[in-house]
């Protein structure tokens, strides 16, 4: 089994600029970005610009592909769709006879993910596998498995040993800020809003922050922090997340897709402050119709969302059951047991891309 990042075979320039030209999108043009998403996702347009995506996707993958062709391959699992139109190419060019699996890591399928030459599917919810219905896939193909998270997310965690062990007190309300991999969208507002909590409920709240790959916004935080306001520990990049969400009591986040699918399966009720237009909006959309999310528009609404949470526990119980019953938290380990590994029980020599 192995786990390949197809952007660790282009040449370093190019790797740097495709997630830098995503992320300078979504902080500044967002609704650039949201406009050419919903545009690319209409049939007649997706129709028309696939056959040059595809032939850019060779050219940027060619390194990749070279590679690839000296694989042995049984199984290629996809958990993006660049890779995905990369194997879909191989697969109807006759050169990669390994079974495609593409795992849908947004809660809405653009078409983008749909590669047309995938046996199997894997997706989060029913809705999600009626939309691919909808767009052209055998429901057959489809399986809703959930989305895959880090081991982790749905272990016990010792609340009150972890708390202790961050210089916190295990009888305030914990609540979980956390930007996902950057600080896209109003972050640090957001943290500062929520550092007055201690006015007008002293002893309520503590704060876990996490800053992601944004170290310079973790300093600027944690040199602003005052003894006066609401008790915080500011970290940038965590590889202990898991235990950090276990501990809290609340999740305040923006509507990334594997950021809402963490606290879904810790069970964890959701205050979202910034849905990226595109695919966050409709994870944001999701998780309020099922009734595990609240949606803040602004760093003001957020703060209140929080003040009523601490005032009212029990009318965040409700969100609590709802994501709980919207979690899927072995979705890993089910598609490995039910989609990657039936070849091998067979005797088959399996690999895994």
């Amino acid at each position: 089994m192995q786990c390949v990042d197809v952007l660790g075979h282009v040449p370093s320039l190019l790797a740097r600029a495709y997630p830098a030209t995503y992320y300078f999108l979504v902080r500044h043009w967002a609704r650039v970005w949201g406009a050419g998403f919903e545009l690319l996702d209409a049939a007649p347009v997706y129709a028309a610009v696939q056959g040059a995506r595809r032939v850019w996707n060779q050219i940027l993958g060619q390194a990749f592909v070279r590679w690839l062709k000296t694989q042995h391959l049984d199984v290629v699992v996809s958990t993006h769709f660049l890779p995905a139109d990369v194997f879909g190419e191989g697969k109807r060019r006759g050169w990669l006879r390994a079974r495609l699996v593409v795992v849908v890591t947004d809660l809405h399928p653009h078409r983008f993910w749909l590669a047309p030459e995938a046996e199997t599917f894997v997706v989060a919810s029913e809705q999600t596998a009626s939309e691919c219905e909808a767009r052209g896939i055998p429901r057959g193909r489809v399986q809703v498995l959930g989305i895959p998270t880090a081991p982790g997310f749905h272990e016990p965690v010792d609340r009150a040993a972890v708390l202790a062990r961050l210089g916190l007190d295990p009888a305030r309300r914990t609540i979980l800020v956390t930007s996902g991999g950057t600080t896209v969208g109003p972050f640090e507002p957001v943290v500062h809003a929520l550092l007055r909590l201690e006015e007008g409920l002293p002893g309520r709240a503590q704060l876990l922050v996490v800053c992601g790959e944004d170290a310079a916004a973790a300093r600027r935080l944690e040199y602003g922090l005052t003894p006066d306001q609401t008790p915080a520990k500011i970290f940038a990049f965590v590889e202990n997340m898991p235990e950090l969400m276990g501990a809290s009591d609340l999740v305040v986040a923006k509507a990334g897709g594997l950021t809402v699918t963490e606290a879904l399966n810790e069970a964890k009720p959701l205050i979202l402050y910034h849905a990226i237009p595109g695919q966050e909006r409709f994870n944001a959309q999701y998780v309020v119709r099922h009734g595990a999310a609240a949606l803040a528009r602004e760093p003001a609404e957020a703060e209140a969302l929080v003040r009523r949470f601490l005032a009212e526990p029990e009318t965040f119980g409700a969100m609590t059951r709802a994501a709980r019953a919207l979690s899927r938290p072995r979705a890993a380990e089910e598609i490995a047991a039910h989609i990657v590994r039936p070849p091998a029980a067979a005797g088959t020599p399996q690999g895994h891309q």
